[in-house]
């Protein structure tokens, strides 16, 4: 596994994020009167549900970024640490499969099975 190529990726993925998450902040930082250009006194009820569900929806988006680029933080420092692709739990390797397709998992196979089970 080129594991250059790997942080590179991690870290335009991260930028994304970072983005991303900044803009859903900004959107979120007006009141829900700013939003709807409007007193809540003169909307119709759907309407302020309609601009409260798309709040929800937004922040919702902001924390499962935030969640992501956490887990990228804690890739790149096992890259740097030179922990990358070890199994937390269990020491064993993580198949490049797995790491192909989540980057920035930290169980194997067989112990993330586990621990979904224990859920």
């Amino acid at each position: 596994m080129d594991l250059e190529a790997l942080k590179a990726q991690l870290l335009a993925e991260r930028d994304r994020l970072s983005r991303a998450v900044a803009e859903l902040g900004a959107g979120l930082s007006h009141s829900l009167e700013d939003s709807s250009e409007e007193s809540p006194y003169d909307q119709h009820l759907a309407e302020t549900a309609a601009v409260t569900l798309d709040r929800e929806i937004d922040l919702t988006l902001e924390e499962n970024a935030r969640a992501v680029l956490a887990q990228i933080e804690r890739a790149l420092e096992r890259l740097d640490a030179g922990t990358y692709g070890t199994c937390e739990k269990c020491g064993a390797p993580i198949g490049e499969e797995r790491l192909r397709v989540a980057p920035f998992a930290t169980l194997c196979v067989e112990c993330k099975r586990r621990e979904e089970r224990s859920l």
